[in-house]
């Protein structure tokens, strides 16, 4: 009798080891599921604050307001020392933002996670999206905050 009460608890115990591996996998997929989704969002919040402050930039406003996404960094850069992602396209001069300001350098940073278009226009200094907004200033061909 003591055999067959050992057996059945072994029984238990390994399916409740395999429920708790499952659901463990479940969790891990979940979780890589919606960073995947946060990041792609950002990723098209940057791509389209650059597109909006570029096409201003290039209709004549002197002021553009910048939103999205919180926390990024605008950064720009002209003919050296150009991220991969504008250097591989032959661009000149390009405008990235890029999620954070890193300790090996925006170009490392722009190239792996961040999203550059083309432009003619150049930031002065690097600037940082921040709540409620960011207000930008276009004066020839330059962009100051």
């Amino acid at each position: 009798m003591k055999n067959r009460r050992g057996f059945l608890l072994a029984e238990e115990i390994l399916k409740i080891v395999i429920a708790l591996i499952t659901i463990s996998f479940l969790i891990y997929f979940l979780v890589s599921l919606y960073a995947s989704y946060s990041t792609n969002k950002k990723l098209e919040l940057a791509k389209a604050s650059l597109e909006h402050l570029i096409s201003e930039a290039e209709a004549g406003a002197t002021e553009v307001e910048i939103y999205n996404p919180l926390g990024w960094w605008l950064y720009s850069w002209v003919a050296y020392d150009l991220p991969n992602s504008c250097s591989n396209l032959g661009w000149v001069k390009c405008l990235c933002a890029c999620p954070e300001k890193s300790r090996k350098g925006p170009i490392e940073e722009c190239s792996s996670y961040g999203v550059c278009l083309q432009s003619k226009f150049e930031l002065v200094e690097d600037v940082q999206i921040k709540k409620p907004s960011v207000k930008l200033k276009i004066q020839d061909g330059k962009i100051t905050q």
